[in-house]
């Protein structure tokens, strides 16, 4: 989309009567900038006791909610913060310049309060959603030309249903639209174009009217989705939310802000390998699903999805990160799994404690707190690696053992600064490690969802990056097996 920029007039919204000059500044990234031509009295003053004067403070004002007019648009900045601020006469109030950063922008309205119950609905466009959702509403109908003439073809447009979906009161649309076909002239060129476009759009509709933030959870969850299911980062194309006028109708108010990931040329991204579909399984049987296992794993499933949100950094670092995720995951899916029967867990350590009882409170105390019936990091992901269906995990780790010897390995290495996991020959093993890791708990991730053990086994076979990662894992484990064999 480009940078966007809008020039106006702006003010603290507790304080409409002082309008400064700026520009406001979105980059494609979605980074908010507002220049302005004066600014805001932000400084704080402390007065003396006798009235006889005041301290500046070190810390500055704070303007949580600015609003803003360009040429009629109306908008509010949120989360603001001051990064610049010059002037000669700047403690008599006289500004020259001020730069500010804001964590969003509503394009459209004048919000006074970020609690305010006033949107009705949320709209999303996400990366990879239209062939996700696998409908078009395009069709290109051939027939017969008279006599011996050139086959005729129409393009035709169609309305495609929209599919929906219900989880804890909110309505999930998902809706593929199209526009209009239009010429374009080329006279020049000696062309003509007839084109015309579609897209999908998530649509959010919770049962009463919500703040303006009480969709981010959400929308944030189904852009999760798409990066699981494509095996490609989501990013957000737009967001925005909707509110009722004075009228009763319906008001867009465009969502501006910095996105954790945005493809940076979407033309080039052709990979249509993806592991899920709405071929493969119902959008209304879906959605509440992954919506509720997101809950239940949201702390391990914010680090695996981090990982491609966030794709730089050391090979280090990101192996530790999808190992804590994997730890992460499994307690959240198995938390009752144990090493030992519960019952025969408390009729063991009732006896030991009965056998030391001589020993003194510390030692007592020390066996009751310290003995625990917690699985260890080798047997978590032993358990977590079957959860999957057992063809495709064999197919992508060949030896879940040994995978899970390396990753516990390899975890314990980084956790104590031991550099042996991210250096020399040692960083190719940590990235495959990394990739074929970050491929099981995908995997993991379907099989919870109730993905069939065929779809399980197509992910590994037919999807490029994971097929690959699998293969260079193997040369690592075939390594391996030859050393400890010389």
């Amino acid at each position: 989309m480009g940078e966007r920029s809008w020039r106006g007039h702006w003010w603290a919204a507790d304080d409409p009567n002082t309008r400064v000059p700026g520009i406001l500044h979105c980059s494609e990234e979605g980074r908010l900038t507002l220049e302005l031509v004066g600014g805001f009295d932000i400084t704080v003053r402390e007065p003396f006791a006798d009235g006889g004067g005041y301290t500046v403070s070190a810390e500055s004002r704070d303007v949580p909610i600015i609003h803003g007019i360009s040429g009629g648009e109306k908008f509010t900045l949120l989360e603001n913060g001051a990064t610049h601020t010059s002037g000669a006469g700047l403690f008599r109030n006289e500004i020259v310049q001020q730069n500010w950063s804001s964590g969003r922008a509503l394009r459209g309205i004048y919000l006074n309060d970020l609690e305010s119950p006033l949107f009705v609905r949320g709209h999303l466009r996400l990366e990879r959603l239209l062939h996700w959702g696998n409908e078009t509403t395009f069709g290109l109908e051939m027939g017969l030309g008279e006599g011996e003439g050139p086959r005729e073809a129409r393009a035709v447009t169609r309305s495609v249903e929209p599919v929906d979906a219900t989880h804890e009161g909110m309505r999930i649309s998902l809706r593929i639209l199209s526009t209009r076909f239009s010429y374009e002239h080329v006279i020049a060129a000696n062309e003509r174009a007839l084109t015309a476009k579609e897209y999908a759009v998530l649509t959010f509709t919770p049962l009463q009217p919500a703040p303006c933030m009480a969709f981010d959870e959400v929308e944030k969850d189904m852009q999760d989705l798409l990066t699981l299911s494509t095996y490609e980062p989501c990013g957000a194309v737009n967001r925005s939310i909707v509110f009722l006028g004075d009228d009763g109708e319906p008001r867009e108010v465009e969502v501006l802000g910095p996105q954790i990931y945005r493809t940076s040329d979407p033309r080039k991204g052709k990979d249509l390998d993806f592991l899920l579909t709405l071929a493969n399984v119902e959008f209304a049987e879906l959605i509440p699903a992954w919506l509720s296992l997101k809950e239940k794993a949201r702390t391990g499933c914010n680090i695996l999805f981090g990982l491609r949100y966030i794709n730089k950094g050391y090979v280090g670092t990101r192996l530790l990160g999808v190992a804590t995720a994997a730890e992460s995951i499994h307690s959240a899916l198995r938390a009752t799994s144990t090493p030992l029967p519960k019952a025969q867990y408390r009729r063991i350590k009732k006896k030991l404690v009965a056998a030391i009882e001589d020993e003194g409170d510390y030692v007592i105390n020390f066996v009751k707190m310290g003995l625990r019936n917690s699985p260890t990091y080798n047997s978590r992901m032993i358990e977590l690696a079957s959860i999957p269906d057992g063809a495709a995990v064999d197919s992508l780790l060949s030896d879940r053992v040994l995978w899970a010897q390396m990753l516990k390995g390899a975890r314990n290495d980084l956790a104590h600064a031991n550099e042996r996991s991210s250096q020399g020959e040692e960083i190719s093993r940590a990235f495959w490690l990394l990739e074929v890791t970050y491929a099981l708990l995908c995997l993991v991730l379907l099989a919870e969802l109730g993905v069939s053990p065929e779809i399980q086994r197509a992910a590994v076979a037919r999807n490029s990056k994971i097929n690959y990662a699998s293969r260079q894992f193997r040369k690592i484990l075939a390594g391996d097996v030859g050393r400890e064999g010389v």
